[in-house]
């Protein structure tokens, strides 16, 4: 008896040791239950104000405060709220995204610690509250595209024909309403692309398929006529197909991707039919004819077309360039457009005073690139108040007149050392000789901030910036700094008055050729113009 008693005794105290547990066990699944139900419903009041404060960072702390207060949350102190930029970059790693140092903030973390209190959680020895933590990022979703150039102003008509014409090989005959009409038109840069993968017989699963091709300058030109013909711009269109049809059939095929750049839309598919940013036509038909050219170098001969000067050839060299953004980001890497670098030497001859013949006049322009970075879309409402801000720098440009030959011209070298001075007039019989040298720099190495507003946008209003200090006239102010050599005798007291008079007369007609002739390359002497094609304001996202 005393044996079996004992045992039953050993098997109560087992099952009561054991029934203890299940209840500890089963109370420590329903605070753990509520744990979870607590923290999910945090999560969803951290998203939720998270999503709502990014839709405006501008008013971030008041529009997530009140989503939490919504939703029961109104302890400030457990509630932080902090604005910056989050940057979608794969290199990047998921912490590193979020940064709070931010001059255009687009995106916002909620931290959010909420008490839950433990019901049986303390009879097992843990403590009777636990502070859930969650956090929340949400980014809203702005995109620009904008362009940089030489805007719509009116080019000379003879010295851009040459130009153009020599890079493509062929003669062209625009009139100055031509040039104006494909100054001041755009095209969709989807329509374009979508009628380009139409004739190259593409099945491109998205645009970067198609950018990877490459194109006759005949084909590019024929899918700016279709895309501008779809548009408004029905006589660009038209000038398109004529221009399309004195191109060489033989000429070589230029990459696409050195024409034009969707920026972070390149990865969209055609057969979504969505609107595209648009591009300037000028700008895709100056840079198309610049890779046209193999060798990026041309000489141009204006012969003694150019008023007050006897004769003038050209010879340029152009870099690289990208001047039109496609849907860009602020702070993505393609958020900055950069135009060509540019090396021109134009020859000229002047009549020279007193009947002695002619000056020969090498001047040497070094012009490189302007750029435009994309800062900031701001966004006040769905349908309007969109606003863009760009930092722009124009291009820093060096004239000189110097030794420099048509030879020394190329863009793969460096450039050519124009410090000896240029043989401008010799004559043995009179046993005179005159050489000369100058140097000018324009340009500003600070960049300025433009704004654009909604009307701005809708207009594709043009913004032009100025170096400062920048003078009327550029080979004005090159001739400023002439330095004469003269050997001539008893001609040296009138001369020198005489020469500098007849090269300050000549500046003018330099000035035009200098003008258009980067004009028609996308360059500005001293200035950079700008414009917002379109902004995208679209929904925030959770992204963390």
């Amino acid at each position: 008896m005393g044996i079996r008693s004992d045992q039953r005794g050993s098997v109560t105290v087992i099952t009561a040791l054991g029934f203890t547990g299940l209840l500890g066990a089963a109370a420590i699944g329903l605070d753990l239950s509520v744990l979870y139900n607590a923290q999910r419903r945090a999560q969803g009041a951290a998203d939720l104000a998270a999503l709502n404060a990014a839709s405006d960072p501008a008013t971030a702390e008041a529009a997530a405060r009140r989503a939490l207060a919504d939703n029961g949350f109104r302890d400030a102190a457990r509630i932080e709220i902090r604005t910056g930029s989050y940057l979608r970059s794969a290199a990047l790693p998921e912490a590193s995204r979020f940064t709070t140092a931010a001059a255009s903030p687009n995106a916002v973390r909620v931290n959010l610690k909420a008490p839950v209190r433990l019901t049986f959680g303390r009879f097992v020895g843990l403590p009777p509250a636990f502070d859930v933590a969650v956090t929340s990022t949400a980014a809203n979703t702005r995109f620009a595209a904008f362009s940089l150039g030489s805007g719509a102003a009116a080019l000379d008509a003879g010295i851009a024909n040459a130009v153009l014409g020599a890079m493509l090989g062929t003669r062209l005959s625009l009139t100055l309403l031509d040039f104006n009409a494909l100054l001041s038109a755009r095209v969709d840069a989807f329509r374009f692309l979508d009628a380009l993968a139409t004739d190259l017989g593409l099945q491109a699963a998205s645009y970067t398929d198609i950018i990877a091709a490459s194109a006759t300058p005949g084909q590019i030109l024929g899918a700016l006529a279709v895309s501008a013909a779809s548009t408004s711009s029905t006589t660009a269109g038209s000038i398109l197909g004529r221009l399309g049809q004195t191109v060489p059939k033989g000429a070589g095929r230029i990459p696409l991707r050195g024409i034009i750049d969707l920026g972070d839309a390149e990865n969209l598919s055609p057969e979504r039919g969505s609107a595209g940013p648009a591009i300037r036509l000028f700008d895709v038909v100056s840079a198309a004819a610049a890779l046209a050219n193999g060798d990026r170098q041309v000489s141009v001969d204006l012969a003694g077309s150019v008023p007050g000067l006897v004769a003038t050839r050209l010879t340029l060299a152009v870099g690289e360039r990208r001047q039109s953004s496609g849907w860009v980001a602020p702070g993505s890497a393609r958020a900055t457009l950069r135009t060509g670098q540019v090396r021109l030497l134009i020859e000229t001859q002047i009549r020279a005073p007193l009947n002695l013949g002619t000056i020969a006049l090498p001047l040497y322009v070094e012009a490189g690139s302007a750029q435009a970075t994309l800062r900031a879309v701001g966004c006040s409402g769905p349908t309007g108040g969109r606003r863009v801000d760009l930092d722009v720098q124009p291009s820093l440009v060096r004239l000189t007149l110097g030794d420099v030959t048509a030879t020394d011209i190329n863009a793969r070298t460096p450039p050519p050392n124009a410090a000896l001075p240029a043989d401008l007039l010799r004559l043995p019989l009179l046993s005179l000789a005159i050489r000369g040298r100058a140097q000018t720099n324009l340009g500003s190495a600070y960049a300025q901030r433009v704004s654009f507003t909604e009307d701005d946008i809708v207009r594709h209003s043009d913004r032009t910036v100025s170096s400062a200090g920048l003078l009327t006239s550029a080979t004005g102010s090159l001739l400023g700094t002439l330095e004469l050599d003269i050997n001539g005798g008893s001609l040296l007291p009138t001369l020198r008055p005489l020469l500098i008079a007849t090269l300050a007369a000549a500046a003018p007609a330099l000035d035009g050729i200098l003008d258009t002739t980067l004009r028609t390359l996308g360059l500005q002497l001293g200035t950079a113009t700008v414009a917002a094609e379109d902004a995208r304001c679209e929904q925030a996202v959770l992204v963390q």
